[in-house]
């Protein structure tokens, strides 16, 4: 059974500290695919890193101009299914798999213990500021996951329609898993194998004697995630209704969060009320390059 991984580079890996990190994540699941390939979408070539990746067999390097996020993860299944592989794994930089949480979810691929029409398998995502207890149930079936860092299964995705480009940045993923549970497959999380993700900043707030908890949301991410999940809720309103409405309180949650934390928060607010309007304009696709206030 052939394994492939995709790591996507979108910033400079320099200095001894974040290039020491990157392989010290890398090795967490480079050793267990037949070919890591490393797409590398910074403008400029990675040769501090480059230097480093020639004592891995095992390793491809490419520079690569960066189509958003959407078709870049697309860009490496399309790949993984040329070079016929049978698990393709898309990840990027501050994301590692805790302990042996690869080589567990593969080990169990190759035993069978997954039922055949399972589509995609993913670790439990955790920040690394986060703990996590294990839990009596090792997996269970989900609605939907980011996937990053998840198994997809190249069988089934190559019966598919692939990801749907247009979303440009976030969300096609849980656009996938719906499609995929749509005709009749399942989206399986580990309960207790972790991807551990430290892209994060904590952001704190205080009120009296007490200390509140959250984390910042990237004003760019907010306009593509608005925009796409009203074209998501609307595609998917008579298929899985529950999932919309789930979804639905998850934003209000965000938002509200948001509205607790964030010092822009305003223009934030803005940003959203564009998404908003330029979905129903019918505006999809790449809208900016960067959002700064």
């Amino acid at each position: 059974m052939k394994f492939v991984a995709y790591l996507l580079l979108y910033k400079r890996i320099e200095g001894s500290e974040l290039l020491n990190q990157t392989i010290s994540d890398m090795l967490t699941y480079s050793k267990e695919v037949e070919t890591l390939y490393i797409f590398n979408y910074h403008r400029y070539p990675q040769s501090t890193l480059i230097d480093v990746l020639k004592m891995y067999k095992n390793i491809e390097y490419v520079d690569l101009p960066n189509k958003g996020q959407v078709e870049n993860y697309s860009d490496a299944l399309n790949h993984a299914a040329k070079v016929n592989a049978d698990y393709a794994t898309v990840i990027e930089t501050g994301y590692f798999y805790e302990d042996n949480s690869y080589h567990e979810i593969k080990r169990m691929i190759i035993q069978n213990e997954f039922d055949e029409k399972t589509a995609v398998i993913t670790p439990i995502p955790v920040l690394t500021c986060e703990s996590k207890n294990d839990t009596k149930e090792a997996y269970r079936k989900v609605k939907g996951v980011h996937l990053t860092g998840a198994f997809i299964n190249m069988n089934i995705y190559k019966q598919t329609e692939g990801f749907y480009l247009p979303y440009y940045q976030t969300t096609f993923d849980y656009d996938y898993c719906l499609n995929v549970r749509q005709k009749g497959y399942n989206v399986i999380l580990m309960n207790n194998l972790v991807l551990r993700n430290r892209n994060y900043k904590m952001l704190t707030k205080n009120f009296l004697w007490h200390h509140y908890y959250g984390y910042a949301r990237e004003i760019y991410d907010i306009y593509y995630e608005t925009r796409n999940r009203m074209y998501l809720w609307e595609k998917y309103k008579y298929v899985d209704p529950e999932y919309i409405k789930i979804d639905k309180k998850i934003q209000s949650a965000e938002i509200k969060e948001m509205r607790l934390f964030e010092k822009k928060f305003k223009e934030k607010k803005e940003i959203m009320k564009q998404a908003r309007l330029d979905y129903r304009l019918g505006k999809m696709g790449k809208q900016f390059e960067e959002i700064n206030f």
